[in-house]
């Protein structure tokens, strides 16, 4: 057999394993990391934002009386374009005289974001415990909220997606492994 049917031969699966290779990762822009959302760190400064969103828009606005957040400003990223699609809601810490202001709280809101294993909002509880093995777990009004240990995300899933509460006490056991995620936040502490 020659050099050239040799080449031939494995050009196909040279270019398929690239291909493939390329397809699996995820997209830096959308990658979730324990210190990143994307473009954005967690040093990355209040006063950053305008640039690191500029082929986007960032709405600076306030939201009084939501009891969820640490701060009522928010800022909210939407894509460019057609769609206008929302993808994050960004929460400043409190600010303190002579330091300067960063996001302590991102809230994920498209599911093109994800963590290098692949989990985003798409995702169910079940894929989710195939990649984090052990979780920190809170009980709210209408929600579960679920932590994984080690990890600043929070994953939050509907009570009306549970199994029956015992004793009005919803565990961990309480999400079937087909419930999808509600919301997708993480949390850094400056």
């Amino acid at each position: 057999m020659s050099k050239k049917d040799i080449f031939k031969r494995f050009l196909p699966i040279v270019i398929v394993t690239i291909l493939m290779s390329a397809c699996s990762k995820t997209d830096k822009k959308f990658l979730i990391t324990n210190n990143s959302v994307g473009e954005l760190t967690k040093s990355t400064k209040i006063i950053q934002l305008d640039s690191l969103y500029r082929n986007d828009s960032l709405v600076k606005t306030s939201l009084e009386g939501e009891f969820r957040y640490i701060s009522d400003e928010r800022f909210l990223v939407f894509e460019k374009g057609k769609g206008k699609k929302q993808l994050l809601e960004l929460t400043p810490s409190i600010p303190q005289e002579g330091k300067p202001q960063y996001i302590q709280g991102v809230q994920v809101l498209d599911g093109r974001y994800a963590t290098d294993k692949n989990i985003s909002l798409r995702s169910t509880f079940g894929e989710i415990k195939k990649v984090y093995k052990e979780f920190d777990f809170e009980q709210l009004i209408s929600t579960v909220v679920v932590m994984p240990k080690g990890s600043n995300l929070f994953f939050t899933f509907d009570q009306n997606d549970l199994l029956p509460p015992l004793d009005d006490t919803y565990t961990i056991e309480s999400i079937p492994q087909d419930a999808k995620v509600k919301s997708l936040m993480i949390n850094w502490v400056h």
